[in-house]
């Protein structure tokens, strides 16, 4: 599990920087992150404002959650140990960490997507992306729960 969450996590990085890029060069001067009802811009920024914020909160998040990752790792474990300190339940947290970061970086690329649609179409239709805009949402709620069974799982 440990190769297989730490791959998306790696693979996660690549899509999203190639849907920064994407977006980036697809995006108008002025780049639209809010609307009303009707499709009219309520918000506003430049795009190169807009390409900085996104690569900023990017790597926030990812800092944040490998220090968190680098915090766990470099707790004393033994097999009869409790909380962290049980090296079953401790690689498990690493390895939902790990899974976490790739499952938030692919929610970052399809809000990337999705902004990017929303600002280059003529008349945007979101019968489109309806489907889509609920894989990020669901994808972390099954991640939650995946992380409660792990929690609750009996160690020995």
């Amino acid at each position: 599990m440990d190769k297989l969450t730490g791959f998306i996590k790696t693979s996660s990085w690549l899509l999203f920087l190639a849907a920064l890029i994407w977006s980036y060069a697809s995006l108008p001067p002025q780049v639209a992150y809010r609307v009303d009802t009707e499709g009219s811009p309520i918000a506003v920024m430049t795009k190169g404002n807009f390409f900085f914020a996104s690569l900023a909160f990017f790597l926030l998040v990812n800092i944040v959650c490998i220090i968190f990752l680098r915090m766990v790792k470099k707790v004393d474990s033994t097999e009869d140990g409790t909380g962290l300190r049980n090296r079953s339940l401790k690689k498990d947290i690493m390895s939902w960490t790990n899974g976490f970061i790739g499952i938030l970086n692919l929610f970052f690329a399809l809000i990337l997507f999705f902004i990017t649609y929303l600002n280059g179409v003529e008349e945007f239709q979101a019968s489109y992306l309806g489907g889509i805009v609920y894989i990020g949402p669901v994808l972390l709620i099954i991640w939650f729960f995946y992380l409660v069974k792990l929690l609750a799982k009996k160690r020995d």
